[in-house]
């Protein structure tokens, strides 16, 4: 749980967007409540279904279209005897998840409609809303096309980015986004960036500026004039682009901090490396190890191993590449770190965060906070983001990684994690990494 002071801060900021609720009738005296209507992607949301017969079997099946893609989750209850659902309080007995999972209908969502075969739902506009319809039938319905018209539907909207938050492009140099939030500042800053197979990802950024942070999205490959192979990364220019920020009237200099998923997490350990101002640190799996001292990104594939690559019914497993013969950590001065590890990740092996902890000089190790999670994989994101276990780079992008051989180049590869479980990773983890934010960074004692 959020500190109490967290969760009023959070409540006072989402207020104006908490008071809208959406309402639908159905014919029969049958309706459904959904609050929020319109909501941050990070808030839960209550569906509340009354008037039907006592313990009638209803369907809900929730849908959104983004880039083009359409993503489809469904759920079936059993009304109470007085004719109720609540899905705070109920359980889903079938359908895309089962139990009590007040947010089963989010993270449970699949791609019915797409080119490719494991098409993830990722947000790339932030300043526009995720529109979800919420449709209720009468029975279990299991099939695509549905011959009944539904008792009642409803609209929603999902927020990445608060009304009161502003987006910056960068067109210099440096490629990426800042997000500021609502306010003149000096605000806490933080540096973003995700894993080594996107661009850019905007979506955490704005749900972090939206939480009070001045948060600069990053890009550090793929871009224009930046490195087209992963284990070319150019940290110098990751560097620069943190000095440059931090430099900023709308930073608060004394309040800095980096966020990284998968190599994103190695580069964000790598900045308070170098950079004494980083006051925390949080790595979700990312990768802890280098085969040289002082060395921060390796150019030679010779210690990574190209053959422990391998290939399952699902797709490529990379967890074991970064088996060195003599691992090293690029280990940092002091700053705080909040680690999050998927204990099911399938791209970095959950073993080297233990190895991280344990080469920690002993001055510093009360300075790591290690959450595992059990049943999880590598995509630790934040709440209530739908689950893949498996995802589809592509070619172009498969050829950016240095150590995966031509022939997976078309192939698939292993995430991991178990959607029920890697659910509840993402809320808890999400509420660790706030809290954690809170108090080293927004407010350091």
């Amino acid at each position: 749980m959020l500190p109490s002071s967290l969760r009023l801060l959070v409540l006072k900021r989402h207020i104006n967007l908490h008071r809208k609720t959406c309402f639908g009738k159905g014919d029969n005296g049958f309706s459904m409540t959904v609050a929020p209507s319109v909501g941050m992607i990070d808030e839960k949301v209550r569906i509340l279904l009354c008037g039907l017969d006592a313990k009638q079997i209803v369907t809900l099946i929730a849908d959104v279209t983004e880039n083009g893609m359409k993503f489809e989750s469904r759920c079936v209850y059993q009304a109470d005897t007085n004719g109720n659902v609540d899905n705070f309080t109920d359980e889903s007995i079938g359908g895309s998840f089962v139990g009590i999972e007040p947010m089963g209908l989010f993270w449970s969502l699949k791609c019915i409609s797409g080119p490719q075969r494991s098409a993830r739902l990722v947000k790339k506009d932030v300043c526009t809303p995720m529109i979800f319809d919420i449709r209720v039938f009468a029975g279990t319905q299991t099939g695509s096309n549905i011959s009944v018209p539904p008792l009642v539907l409803t609209r929603l909207q999902r927020l990445y980015k608060h009304p009161g938050v502003r987006r910056i492009p960068l067109t210099g140099r440096f490629k990426g986004t800042i997000f500021l939030p609502e306010g003149d500042g000096p605000f806490p800053g933080l540096i973003d960036m995700f894993g080594g197979i996107v661009s850019l990802i905007e979506t955490r950024a704005a749900l972090l500026a939206s939480h009070g942070y001045a948060t600069m999205a990053l890009s550090y490959l793929y871009g224009e004039g930046l490195p087209q192979m992963l284990m070319s990364t150019d940290f110098s220019y990751i560097k620069e682009a943190c000095e440059w920020f931090m430099e900023q009237d709308f930073i608060d200099k004394s309040r800095l901090g980096a966020v990284g998923l998968c190599f994103g997490g190695f580069l964000s350990l790598a900045l308070a490396s170098v950079l004494p101002q980083i006051r925390g640190v949080v790595n979700v799996n990312g990768v802890t190890v280098t085969a040289e001292e002082n060395c921060i990104v390796c150019e030679s594939p010779a210690w990574l191993k190209k053959e422990k690559v391998y290939n399952t019914d699902e797709g490529i497993v990379i967890a074991d590449v970064y088996d060195c013969d003599n691992p090293r950590t690029a280990w940092q001065h002091g700053a705080k770190i909040l680690v999050i590890v998927g204990e099911d990740d399938k791209q970095v092996h959950p073993k080297w965060h233990t190895f991280f902890y344990e080469q920690c000089p002993s001055q510093f190790k009360q300075n790591i906070h290690i959450h595992r999670y059990p049943g999880a994989g590598h995509m630790i994101e934040p709440p209530y983001s739908p689950h893949s276990r498996v995802v589809t780079p592509g070619r172009k992008r498969m050829k950016s990684i240095n150590f995966i051989s031509e022939k997976f180049y078309d192939a698939d590869m292993v995430v991991g994690g178990w959607p029920d479980k890697h659910a509840f990773a993402q809320e808890d983890s999400w509420n660790k990494i706030l809290t954690f934010l809170e108090q080293n960074v927004k407010n350091p004692s």
